[in-house]
């Protein structure tokens, strides 16, 4: 487990997920259908996290703002599921042996973050990084309690573990939607989906980085109706070493 504090009162550590422990691959399921991407892909990822290729890490708050306690609390008495603790219980990350606290210890996670290989088409193809570099990717913060600074907080500690042993990188990519985004209310409406507070790419941006690649259309989700709707994304990196 590793803590980093983003602010006086912020700290966040990241906890491996077991995908062997049903309650852990239920809890990722629950979480990313709230994201409203990818719940069907968490049965495949079991196989990915044991081998090394993702590496999902469960955020978990230690904070004593009371503000963000408060929040918390008024999420999970909406969804009581999200406040039943896990175990750490996961005997490998980054493909390899670990050892797991004695004694062992539970927590309520609040959000998740995977630091993965980088898929060969994301890679840079001026200045390639997937030997030395990986893919921040499936990134969810409870709605509840985004505006925080969690987001932060768990971006920091990411960042100091994937320079630490076992991962060791030395560059970090991600992609995100991009921030000339059309027809986003119209968009997140139809679709049911909350409108964001703010362009997640500005956001890396100011984190320090720097887009390299536009992929028009990449993403797409059907509405009620059958109708299709597209996101423009765009490719990051940063140098964290």
């Amino acid at each position: 487990m590793a803590t980093v504090s983003s602010a006086a009162k912020t700290r966040v550590s990241l906890v491996p997920w077991d995908p062997t422990s049903p309650d852990h691959v239920e809890r990722l399921f629950q979480q990313r259908v709230a994201c409203g991407w990818d719940s069907e892909l968490v049965e495949g990822w079991r196989v990915e996290q044991q081998t090394g290729s993702l590496n999902l890490q469960w955020v978990v708050l230690e904070s004593s703002d009371s503000e963000t306690a408060a929040k918390l609390l008024k999420h999970t008495e909406n969804q009581p599921r999200e406040n039943m603790p896990l175990i750490d219980s996961a005997r490998s990350f980054a493909g390899k042996p670990r050892a797991i606290p004695q004694p062992q210890t539970s927590f309520v996670p609040v959000g998740h973050i995977c630091l993965g290989h980088v898929p060969a088409h994301y890679d840079d193809e001026n200045a390639s990084f997937a030997e030395d570099g990986l893919w921040i990717s499936s990134f969810y913060v409870l709605r509840a309690i985004q505006s925080n600074g969690l987001g932060r907080a768990a971006m920091d500690t990411a960042e100091t573990i994937a320079i630490s042993e076992p991962l060791n990188a030395k560059n970090l990519g991600l992609n995100a939607i991009s921030k000339m985004d059309v027809d986003q209310a119209e968009k997140y409406t139809a679709l049911n989906l909350p409108i964001p507070k703010f362009s997640t790419q500005e956001w890396y941006e100011r984190r320090g980085y720097q887009t390299y690649k536009y992929i028009p259309k990449e993403l797409s989700q059907a509405d009620s109706t059958g109708r299709t709707w597209y996101w423009d994304t765009v490719c990051l990196k940063k140098n964290i070493v």
